[in-house]
């Protein structure tokens, strides 16, 4: 396992639904995407950004319970993916015993933030994208299409459309769906900002 850490919180421009994006503490171009539910990532985006809410919302509540039985998350893990959901293992402290509790990885991680916790990562499970690949892929692609719009004729849309998407074969879902996603993006549209959130929440 690796330890990793909340890059930030993406929007699939295709689908418009928020990506978690892990990166690997050691290498910020290895990403690991998630894809979640709003809430999950307002609960992230909301511990990120450091606004105080007037009264506990769920995580804020979920870790005041477990502090006052006299626990603390020790850890999270992302260990397994079974039926197309990701699993993931929240190891909570108590007393010298570590208690393991089953969690969804949105759930994990936003408890992690709240404790200060690591976040620990079967890298087989979870598909990696490298940012660096990705880019030199399209700059690559369009490259090409520049280079043959110059030698060749392109007679119909259908094969200039072929000519831009040619990527290698991914057998990974998601791992598709973000590269779709990367090509799609502006880069100041990939993250929702911090600040944008307290915007939304007044």
């Amino acid at each position: 396992m690796i330890e990793v850490k909340v890059k930030s919180i993406g929007l699939d421009s295709i689908t418009g639904s928020p990506v978690l994006l892990l990166v690997d503490k050691n290498n910020e171009n290895d990403v690991y995407p998630i894809w979640i539910g709003v809430a999950e990532a307002e609960g992230i985006l909301i511990q990120q950004s450091g606004l105080e809410t007037p009264r506990p919302l769920t995580y804020e509540l979920t870790k005041n319970i477990i502090q006052t039985l006299g626990g603390k998350v020790k850890e999270v893990r992302i260990v397994d993916k079974k039926d197309n959901a990701y699993i993931a293992e929240i190891i909570i402290e108590k007393n010298g015993l570590d208690i393991v509790i089953d969690a969804r990885p949105s759930d994990a991680v936003n408890l992690a933030l709240r404790f200060d916790a690591p976040i620990m990562l079967n890298e087989n499970v979870v598909a990696k994208v490298n940012l660096q690949e990705v880019k030199e892929k399209i700059k690559e692609n369009i490259q090409n299409t520049k280079q043959k719009n110059e030698t060749e004729d392109i007679t119909t849309v259908e094969e200039l459309d072929k000519l831009v998407s040619e990527e290698p074969t991914v057998e990974d879902e998601e791992i598709k769906k973000f590269r779709e996603m990367l090509e799609h993006i502006k880069p100041e549209d990939f993250a929702i900002k911090p600040e944008e959130n307290k915007k939304e929440e007044k």
